[in-house]
């Protein structure tokens, strides 16, 4: 695919921003090539065109200030220290016409100028929740790694970033120049599942409640089937007292609780031992493999086995 001119990017550095993704847009858009010529150019800018003090423990120089802004096709908003305050220090309300990227919590700043109301995006696992009180006209995907709006973007965390990066390239300049990308910086080309695949969740509240011991009884009862009416018969009470008191302090069915608890003990079988996965499905209690196929996939977006190539922490025989 020729290319005369080449796509403008502007990367804006705001107060405190993260330095890991502050340079993905450099390093990846930079590394486009189409016959040999770059696919894109890109501007780093902070507000008024000063050095700008990381997150990490040193400041940044560059190049312009915001008026840069006039002249790129797209906007690259990073994450950065001040970002869940849900300002729009860049004056992105008035810049509909450009595209706009977001990475990290940079969603916020985003969804701050009103860009994404009414529309789809993500932003971090852990801000999650702030971002649903904050911005309840964003239709939030927790659990994508990115979302494509066509004319806004955003991308979860960290290497999230990267994943929507590769998305671009291939969208801008074509799959075979985004697959040279990827080989030239050893960042794999596309990423099963979403964000459920990183996060860990406890499997027992801390502090006091009257359905923890229940808790800690069926996870030291996850490798067998256990019902409700043997649960209920344990700690004497009649099943809808321990239905309706274990919704009420977790927010789900016992059923659907102890899927997800026997879903993070095999993950942790996964990662730290050689099991096969039918012996996994044992210890975890999901009886056969294609059991815990099933629900591994509906939990975590990946098969076991996908899930133990990226996350094991022994080497396998």
């Amino acid at each position: 695919m020729p290319v005369t001119t080449p796509h403008r990017i502007g990367v804006v550095a705001l107060p405190g921003v993260y330095a890991y993704e502050l340079g993905i847009a450099s390093r990846f858009f930079g590394a486009a090539e189409v016959d040999g010529r770059p696919g894109y150019e890109i501007v780093t800018c902070s507000l008024d065109g000063r050095p700008v003090a990381t997150s990490a423990d040193f400041s940044v120089a560059v190049g312009a200030d915001r008026a840069v802004l006039d002249e790129v096709d797209t906007i690259v908003v990073p994450p950065w220290d001040a970002a869940l305050d849900g300002a729009d220090p860049i004056g992105l309300a008035g810049r509909s016409a450009q595209r706009v990227v977001s990475y990290c919590t940079g969603a916020f700043t985003v969804a701050a100028s009103g860009l994404l109301d009414g529309r789809a995006a993500t932003t971090h696992w852990r801000k999650a929740e702030q971002f649903r009180a904050t911005f309840p006209q964003v239709d939030f995907r927790p659990d994508a790694l990115f979302v494509d709006e066509g004319d806004v973007l955003t991308a979860a965390g960290a290497s999230a970033a990267i994943d929507l990066t590769l998305h671009i390239i291939a969208q801008d300049l074509g799959a075979a120049v985004a697959a040279q990308v990827s080989r030239a910086t050893l960042a794999p080309p596309h990423r099963g599942g979403g964000q459920s695949q990183f996060v860990a969740r406890p499997v027992v509240a801390e502090g006091p409640g009257t359905t923890a011991d229940v808790r800690a009884w069926l996870l030291d009862h996850l490798d067998r089937p256990v019902g409700l009416d043997e649960v209920a018969t344990v700690f004497g009470l009649s099943v809808r007292t321990l239905t309706r008191r274990f919704r009420a302090e977790t927010g789900v069915t016992l059923g659907a609780w102890l899927a997800q608890a026997r879903v993070e003990r095999a993950k942790e079988l996964l990662e730290t031992t050689d099991a096969g996965v039918d012996r996994v499905a044992d210890l975890a209690g999901f009886g056969t493999a294609a059991a815990l196929r099933k629900h591994f996939r509906d939990r975590v977006g990946l098969s076991p086995q996908q899930y133990r190539s990226r996350f094991t922490v022994r080497a396998v025989s």
